[in-house]
C-alpha cells in the first residue's frame, strides 16, 4: 500500500477580466495571517501535549515576546469555518494580522462568526 497522502478540494476556475477567479470569487490569500495560524496551532499542540509548559518557553525558542505568542495563540482556537475562509482566501481584505492581533478575538464559535461578518 502507498503511504503517501492525497487531498483532492474541487475548485472550479473563471476569468473575469483578466483574473484568475476560484469559485466565481476574488480571493486574495493572505499568506501572513494563514502562517499565524499554522504557527499557533502547532504552539497550541505542544502545548497541550506537554512538550511546552508555558507561552514564555515556547516565545524564548521563537526568539519572541511573550505577549505576541500569547496574541498569537489566540488564532488556534478560531472556529473551523472561519480558519476554512482564510485558507481559501475569502476573508475580507479589512481584515488583516494586525487586527487580530490587537483586538479581542471571543472564545465562542457563533461569536467569531458575527465578528467576522461584520468586515463584510
Amino acid at each position: 500500500m502507498d503511504d503517501t497522502l492525497e487531498t483532492f478540494v474541487p475548485l472550479q476556475f473563471k476569468r473575469k477580466k483578466g483574473k484568475l477567479l476560484v469559485d466565481g470569487r476574488e480571493s486574495a490569500h493572505d499568506v501572513h495571517i494563514i502562517e499565524a495560524v499554522a504557527r499557533a496551532t502547532y504552539w497550541n499542540a505542544l502545548l497541550d501535549s506537554g512538550a511546552f509548559k508555558s507561552v514564555v518557553e515556547i516565545a524564548r525558542l521563537e526568539g519572541l515576546m511573550p505577549t505576541t505568542v500569547g496574541r498569537l495563540l489566540r488564532l488556534a482556537r478560531l472556529a473551523p469555518d472561519v480558519i476554512e475562509q482564510l485558507m481559501v482566501g475569502c476573508q475580507p481584505r479589512q481584515l488583516t494580522l494586525l487586527w487580530l492581533m490587537r483586538n479581542d478575538i471571543p472564545a465562542l464559535w457563533p461569536e467569531q462568526r458575527q465578528l467576522f461578518e461584520r468586515f463584510r
